[in-house]
């Protein structure tokens, strides 16, 4: 088994190998497609700018083989801004398409008094229960940091576990084999390595 680590130039590839690694997953970073195709799974690691994502994910003409696989139904898990792009659209620095494997869309948020970006350490709350969350509650914390969130067009079946700053901030997504991650699950320390070791054996 080995995983696919997308490289487009947002970073943060190397800390998601090393936690891979922790939990015994073989991956390799990589632009080919030749090795997306052959990979168990795909990662769409992220930090960054949501136009500048798409723009290096068309740039290395990789958008063709993400669709196709995700198609075939391999499992694809975006971190972070991994996860934003999997959306529709986004309204970071205007409006950009994302890639729209799950309906919704990315806005900044708005609430008066809010410390922005959300960075910090978070408990989850799960929404609704699937072996990707298995063994996570409450007392679980991850670490995030962002400036904006997504909202779904269908919040009740698509959101996994979500996190409370001043709204209901989805944290844990999943449609079908895609999922994603909102938080750094690289950063989160024993939480993060459960939800890493999890997804091992959803792959399996």
């Amino acid at each position: 088994m080995s995983i696919a680590i997308i490289d487009y130039d947002v970073g943060n590839l190397k800390n998601v190998h090393t936690a891979l690694k922790d939990v015994q997953l073989d991956s390799v970073i990589t632009r080919d497609p030749q090795v997306m195709d052959d990979a168990s799974a795909i990662i769409l690691p992220g930090v960054g700018a949501f136009a500048d994502a798409m723009a290096n994910l068309n740039k290395y003409h990789l958008l063709e083989p993400l669709k196709k696989n995700v198609k075939k139904g391999k499992m694809l898990l975006g971190i972070c801004l991994g996860m934003q792009i999997l959306f529709d659209e986004s309204s970071e620095d205007g409006q950009h398409q994302g890639l729209g494997f799950i309906p919704g869309k990315v806005t900044r948020f708005d609430v008066p008094g809010l410390t922005v970006p959300h960075m910090c350490w978070n408990n989850l709350v799960v929404n609704r229960e699937e072996p990707f969350v298995s063994g996570i509650t409450s007392e679980d914390y991850v670490y995030f940091v962002h400036s904006y969130y997504a909202v779904l067009d269908h919040f009740d079946s698509d959101v996994v576990a979500y996190a409370e700053y001043a709204l209901k901030v989805p944290a844990i997504v999943r449609k079908d084999n895609v999922i994603g991650m909102q938080f750094h699950p690289e950063k989160s320390a024993e939480t993060g390595t459960r939800l890493l070791r999890n997804l091992k054996e959803c792959i399996q």
